[in-house]
């Protein structure tokens, strides 16, 4: 699957792309809301080492039931965006996976329960902000291996 540059419309079924508007003070409120279950905000700084190569295997997809994730690039090149749709059994809708390109602008707030890929960049070591609600029971993710890879073309 080659992949296309990320889109605010695109990307809308399964996540916000976080971008003021017309230069002006923009808020994003599902970035910090709150999470179902008690719990509290957290921000953490992500260093992804970059994958090599012109194609990327994704062998496993996560979702957060009880929260939004917002990933906010601090210095990254590009990186990879792949969501995708929940089947009824709760598990991921492989037929239905969009990925994407993102660059350096690129923030985004993934909705919750949005089956999503790991953080994958590409172009170099990076610095990506995330911030998510963390449970206090600890359930934030939930982990779905897929049975044959998502390979994507870079």
């Amino acid at each position: 699957m080659a992949l296309p540059l990320l889109s605010a419309e695109a990307l809308a079924p399964f996540a916000t792309l976080l971008r003021a508007k017309d230069n002006a003070f923009t808020t994003f409120p599902a970035v910090l809301e709150p999470g179902d279950v008690p719990g509290r905000h957290d921000f953490s700084i992500l260093c992804p080492s970059p994958v090599e190569g012109p194609t990327v295997s994704i062998a496993w997809l996560e979702r957060h039931a009880h929260s939004t994730q917002s990933f906010v690039p601090l210095r990254v090149g590009r990186w990879i965006v792949l969501v995708a749709p929940n089947l009824a059994d709760g598990l991921p809708d492989i037929a239905g996976a969009r990925a994407f390109i993102a660059g350096p602008q690129d923030a985004i707030c993934i909705h919750r329960n949005v089956w999503h890929a790991g953080l994958t960049v590409l172009d170099g070591p990076a610095e990506v902000g995330m911030m998510m609600w963390r449970a206090d029971a600890g359930d934030d993710g939930i982990v779905a291996t897929l049975d044959a890879p998502i390979v994507l073309t870079v």
